[in-house]
């Protein structure tokens, strides 16, 4: 018996059987359920308001995931020490934006998230590599939780977001001076990074 594809199944539904139906109905939900990001921003209240915050929160997603791989190319115990805390600190902040948003996490990041992920794996070969590409992926955040704050934000999430982005500073501030501190070359930072590190 020959098995009916999905796309026959749509042209013609007599045909489609069970399994043609089960295939349907995935396919129907895949498509329902958007990117990540689309499916972060339906599920926070607020809608367009809290949008900075959805992209808080996919940044974040990402910064884990390449505070990991940062991880697998260092080999100094004490920036390994360091930069797993920085990690758990991205963890915390998914979390928390995540309730505060009243939704899930996504499943896998979004595009700009992939592109953080496909940068730092590159990127990240030994200590210093590592920790220069997580400066330029925490310029990002920084960049990002001070645009959040120059918006309209409700008081209680404002906290959130101005307490995480304290987290944000103290992390580009330790990478920073650990690169000077082990006489490494220090890429350029944008002017409105300067004064945070």
């Amino acid at each position: 018996m020959a098995k009916t594809s999905s796309r026959e199944a749509q042209k013609d539904p007599n045909k489609a059987g069970a399994a043609g139906q089960e295939e349907l109905d995935a396919a129907g939900a895949m498509e329902q359920q958007g990117s990540p990001g689309e499916q972060a921003e339906a599920g926070a209240a607020g809608g367009p308001a809290l949008e900075p915050l959805t992209a808080l929160l996919l940044l974040d997603m990402a910064a884990v995931e390449a505070y990991a791989v940062a991880l697998r190319a260092c080999r100094a115990p004490d920036i390994k020490k360091q930069l797993d805390s920085f990690r758990q600190d991205h963890e915390r902040h998914v979390r928390d934006l995540s309730r505060a948003l009243g939704v899930e996490p996504p499943g896998q990041p979004d595009e700009r998230g992939v592109s953080i992920l496909r940068y730092t794996e590159l990127s990240a070969r030994e200590d210093r590599t590592a920790l220069v590409a997580m400066r330029g992926n925490e310029e990002l955040t920084n960049d990002a939780y001070a645009s959040a704050l120059a918006g309209e934000l409700p008081e209680e999430l404002r906290q959130l977001v101005e307490a995480n982005w304290q987290d944000e500073r103290r992390h580009i501030r330790w990478i920073t001076e650990e690169i000077r501190t082990r006489g490494w070359e220090l890429p350029e930072l944008p002017s409105t990074l300067a004064e945070v590190a």
